[in-house]
């Protein structure tokens, strides 16, 4: 069935179908080249260039082994296997420039997530057309994307593109490990894999002799979190990328296109160029726009001069600081009291995540394993087994205050002055 082998430096020799061939070579999806991963990764991790074209290629061979472990349970053969494979090949297909990053604007002036934009090409595009020309449905290919259920088996088939330790996640830990070359997101996902088991409810389970595995898999997304999606610098790159791209949104129209083929005009190249080209005259916008521009390219950076890591089982602390509003009313006092410029002052909390993680998923982050006592199967929660995953079991924000070097003194004073009234329920941990 194999039409051609790729060879990818994570998971080895991939061998792909015809169908996956014809829509790898289609232009929505070539224009993952043109997408970082880690958007603002590359500035700290030099290496870290790697786009969504590969993860989504590693995405889609590890859905297969997921795919061939798990459908022979509930009944189903090669066309669900296919479609499995091929969802995850185009989960990302709806990113814009520099990943999250963009996606922070499109849903404050759009209300869509890249979700949204992924079934949006799906149903829209020639990737559709490829589909439906191959019998494949370019509707249930789209459903699997968002992880819907619409048949009971579809908690498997959707999980295993869309769930709690899925192709995806496996795939970018150890991708985005590998090109930074960092060891946080080392984990042995073929014992994962080869641990899974179909509930008798028809759900995804874990063999309980995999708990070490699913412990270094959760503790892979915390360490990847905090050092390397959120690092400091990483994370200034992209607040500074965000304040671009609104600034450029009402002179380019970024977030206002209309077709497919206008959103896959946009990539990380031709933002940049797009930019570059603005006569800073015109408005502030543009002038602001520009301004960001030059001062990525000659890497002079915002920095942080307050952060504060937050774990916390209430939910409310949590989303509050992610409210723009919340946020704005905060820099505003900062700035205040720092006697400088509104606009010198960024309160950054990760209304996004900047890969395709989002802490506020961790609680419940329960998963399912099971034990097998006196030959039948019992099935438990991994936290009421393991220490860790209990602790994981909190919301995760990290605070921080960026403003410009000349300022950097001022205002991180204020913003320790102004954080001490964060509710010591938050847990807060300097």
């Amino acid at each position: 069935m194999a039409s051609i082998e790729i060879n990818d430096p994570i998971h080895g020799f991939i061998e792909l179908s015809d169908t996956e061939v014809k829509i790898i070579d289609s232009e929505p999806y070539q224009r993952l080249r043109r997408v970082r991963q880690l958007s603002g990764g590359h500035f700290v991790y030099p290496t870290a260039e790697h786009s969504r074209f590969g993860h989504c290629i590693g995405a889609m061979y590890l859905a297969g082994l997921l795919g061939e472990r798990l459908l022979p349970q509930i009944d189903l053969g090669e066309d669900e296997l296919q479609e499995i494979r091929i969802a995850a090949l185009l989960h990302d297909l709806g990113h814009g420039p520099f990943s999250h990053v963009f996606e922070e604007c499109l849903l404050e002036h759009r209300g869509w997530n890249h979700e949204d934009v992924t079934e949006w090409i799906i149903l829209n595009s020639v990737v559709g057309d490829i589909l439906e020309g191959d019998s494949i449905s370019k509707k249930r290919i789209a459903n699997l994307v968002r992880g819907r259920v619409i048949e009971s088996t579809d908690v498997i088939t959707s999980g295993i593109v869309a769930g709690q330790v899925d192709a995806d996640k496996m795939d970018y830990l150890i991708r985005d490990s590998f090109y930074c070359g960092v060891k946080y997101g080392l984990v042995d996902i073929h014992r994962l894999i080869n641990s899974l088991e179909v509930s008798e409810r028809g759900t995804l389970e874990f063999d309980i002799n995999s708990r070490g595995a699913l412990e270094s898999f959760l503790v892979a997304r915390y360490e990847m979190f905090l050092n390397v999606y959120y690092h400091k610098t990483v994370r200034s790159v992209e607040v500074m990328l965000v304040h671009l791209m609104n600034a450029a949104d009402n002179e380019l129209g970024l977030t206002s296109f209309s077709t497919p083929d206008q959103f896959l005009e946009l990539d990380d190249m031709s933002l940049f160029s797009r930019i570059r080209r603005l006569d800073k005259s015109t408005s502030e916008e543009a002038k602001e726009a520009v301004k960001m521009v030059n001062l990525l390219d000659s890497r002079k950076l915002y920095k942080s001069c307050f952060e504060k890591v937050l774990h916390t089982q209430d939910r409310f602390v949590s989303k509050l600081l992610t409210k723009k509003r919340v946020r704005e009313s905060i820099q505003d006092e900062i700035a205040e009291s720092a006697d400088v410029p509104p606009e010198e002052v960024i309160v950054d909390v990760p209304t996004l995540p900047s890969v395709p993680y989002n802490p506020h998923q961790m609680n419940p982050m329960e998963i399912s394993i099971y034990e097998t006592i006196e030959g039948k199967k019992i099935t438990r929660n991994l936290s009421d087994l393991s220490n860790i995953a209990e602790m994981m079991k909190v919301y995760l924000d990290v605070i921080r205050v960026y403003t410009r070097e000349p300022f950097r003194k001022a205002v991180g004073k204020a913003s320790r002055a102004i954080f001490q009234e964060v509710p010591n329920a938050a847990l807060i941990h300097m």
